[in-house]
């Protein structure tokens, strides 16, 4: 049994092949689980999944943008599918918030690794979600970015965002609050 705190950084941490993206994608309704049941703010992320899905953010470990769309245009372009309100002004925050303004109006094809998934963390906020699923957010990037992801993690959990966080990085662990450790999809600790 999981059970992760408002507004904290909680780390599921476990080898490659652990368990660990099965779970997210259970979790944000992209998978049936096979056995047992979850719940995710009370809801079912299958039966419920609209109910859900505007009070979740997931930011995938592949960012899934569009490469021949600027970063905003696909900020932009998840905040419509989301319904989101005052939509312009809230992706130039985000932007801000990731420290993309500069690079706002570059084509995503020409960002590094990293910043793919800065563009992606801002998609997975736009609609400003209560929980958001990072699915090794910070794996294959600089230590520079690592260091920056790891403060707007932080910040965001300040605001009383929770952060679901999959890591294969045993350094990582020391950003969460409270972490547990999967192995062939069971709970070790």
């Amino acid at each position: 049994l999981l059970n992760v705190p408002e507004g904290s950084i909680y780390g599921l941490v476990g080898s490659n092949g652990a368990g660990k993206t099965t779970l997210i994608k259970t979790l944000v309704g992209t998978l049936k689980p096979t056995t047992g049941r979850v719940k995710v703010l009370g809801l079912d992320p299958l039966q419920d999944k609209w109910k859900l899905r505007n009070q979740i953010g997931y930011m995938p470990q592949t960012p899934a943008l569009y490469d021949d769309l600027s970063a905003k245009r696909n900020i932009l372009f998840f905040g419509a599918a989301q319904h989101v309100t005052d939509l312009e002004k809230k992706a130039d925050d985000i932007l801000a918030f990731a420290e993309l303004t500069g690079r706002a109006n570059d084509l995503v094809r020409t960002f590094s690794g990293g910043m793919k998934k800065r563009v992606s963390l801002c998609c997975a906020l736009i609609h400003q979600p209560k929980i958001v699923f990072l699915d090794e957010p910070t794996a294959a990037i600089d230590p520079h970015l690592k260091i920056q992801s790891c403060s707007l993690f932080r910040l965001l959990a300040k605001t009383g965002v929770t952060l679901f966080i999959s890591t294969h990085l045993m350094d990582e662990v020391f950003l969460c609050d409270k972490v547990t450790i999967l192995g062939n999809g069971q709970i070790i600790a």
